[in-house]
């Protein structure tokens, strides 16, 4: 063999790995105030990019006017028998606007979604780093699934790490 797995990608050595991380994390426990306070700035920043609560209220309250003008328009086609092609023009109108306002409100509630399971992920991590109270000896599953998102393996011994958080952090290790 060449080096490289069935996929042709490097072969990492697992214990290497492991290592790896065990260095990459002290090293952000080691400088756990800064790395949290960098995480918080950085949280607060996306908290802060949510779509302004009035303006999602604005949006339901405008779907809720446009349902209400469907239905005065259909109880108005019923009762007056109005030109058909007046009320359809008018109908399409409406529901098109309603479309459009949905719209908006979905992704609305997909940002906020978004933005939400981030914070969770952070919380994971804050709690993971607080409930440490010494560097890691040995590789640890627990904190590395809490921790790691994925990790890009640049060359066999060269990583980063991609964290729950978002942040990225290089890790260069020799082998053992």
């Amino acid at each position: 063999m060449d080096g490289k797995d069935a996929c042709g990608a490097k072969a990492v050595d697992e214990n290497v790995l492991m290592n790896a991380f065990v260095k990459m994390f002290n090293g952000i426990y080691e400088n756990r105030q800064s790395f949290i306070k960098t995480m918080t700035a950085n949280i607060e920043m996306v908290i802060l990019q949510r779509p302004d609560i009035g303006e999602t209220e604005a949006l339901d309250k405008r779907i809720e006017e446009l349902k209400n003008e469907l239905k005065r328009l259909i109880r108005f086609q019923v009762h007056n028998n109005a030109d058909s092609e007046v009320y359809n023009e008018e109908y399409k109108s409406i529901s098109g606007e309603l479309e459009e306002v949905r719209k908006k409100r979905l992704e609305h509630d997909k940002v906020n979604e978004s933005k939400d399971g981030l914070k969770q992920r952070y919380d994971e991590i804050l709690e993971t780093m607080n409930s440490r109270d010494s560097l890691l000896q040995d590789f640890d599953e627990q904190i590395f699934n809490a921790l790691v998102e994925k990790i890009e393996v640049l060359t066999p011994t060269h990583f980063v790490f991609e964290l729950k958080s978002g942040m990225r952090v290089e890790e260069i290790q020799d082998r053992v």
